[in-house]
């Protein structure tokens, strides 16, 4: 039986094969990197929202928006310490049929579509937003 890696790389047509057994996959998506896992059930997506390099200052200008789009998509701003730079991710049952799968894989990338433009908007921009929920 294909895992969810294998399925969703059919059901969204990818070009490049997967493998029946992928437990982890780099999909290769408008020229840059979004990883696909597979682990506890659950399928999940990430994608660098500056891969080519970013800081805690994209993280400040993306937080702003992040508590409204908590409301209009399932996507979540995540930070990653160690590469530094501010990432988005999205999760589904592992078990979702093939159709469910390609919707959410295009809903994700509609997503990261967003919030990238919305870092390329904020360039510049250093101090943190007065309507930031704040820890």
């Amino acid at each position: 039986m294909a895992t969810s890696i294998a399925r969703l790389a059919r059901a969204i047509a990818y070009p490049d094969g997967v493998g029946d057994a992928a437990v982890s996959h780099v999909f290769r998506v408008d020229g840059a990197e979004m990883v696909a896992e597979e682990r506890e059930g659950r399928l999940i997506l990430r994608r660098n929202l500056a891969p080519d390099g970013g800081g805690p200052a994209d993280l400040v200008a993306l937080a702003g928006y992040a508590a409204g789009r908590l409301l209009k998509e399932e996507a979540v701003l995540a930070w990653d310490p160690e590469a530094e730079m501010p990432f988005l991710w999205q999760e589904i049952s592992a078990d979702a049929p093939d159709d469910r799968l390609c919707r959410f894989f295009e809903v994700f990338a509609t997503s990261v579509d967003w919030w990238a433009a919305r870092l390329n908007d904020a360039v510049g921009i250093s101090q943190i937003p007065e309507m930031m929920i704040r820890p």
